[in-house]
């Protein structure tokens, strides 16, 4: 298998207030999906066992603030509801491309003195991740 490197990903929000695309100033982006675990183990098991509930999910961004980026930061306000489109490899024919409906938990900023200013942000995932191709 050939691996790739995340220079060409591609990370959209889409809000009622348009879309918002952050691939040429991102650092980071993870996904990490959840699913809850009930515990069926009863009477004389001797080990736990478990079946599967309801998927989850968080994201979380970590980019570069750019000059005049009040957009972004109105964009990334807590609670706004959207939708997140993930491109790991960019937007190429065939290549995955994740859809998750999420809610905004706001831009944290990250001023220093004499270094770049970075925003972080996560989101909660909202509904059901798609897996597809562009």
């Amino acid at each position: 298998m050939t691996a790739y490197t995340g220079k060409d990903l591609t990370f959209s929000w889409i809000w009622s207030g348009g879309t918002v695309s952050v691939e040429g100033d991102y650092r980071s982006v993870d996904y990490t999906p959840s699913i809850e675990m009930y515990d069926q183990s009863a009477g004389s098991d001797a080990a736990k066992t478990y079946i599967t509930g309801q998927t989850d999910g968080s994201i979380n961004l970590s980019a570069l603030m750019q000059t005049g980026g009040t957009a972004l930061k109105a964009a990334l306000k807590e609670g706004n509801s959207g939708t997140i489109i993930l491109g790991p490899e960019g937007t190429v024919a065939t290549k995955e491309k994740i859809t998750i409906p999420a809610i905004s938990q706001g831009a944290k900023m990250n001023y220093q003195y004499n270094a770049l200013v970075e925003l972080s942000c996560s989101f909660q995932q909202n509904g059901v991740r798609v897996d597809g191709n562009y």
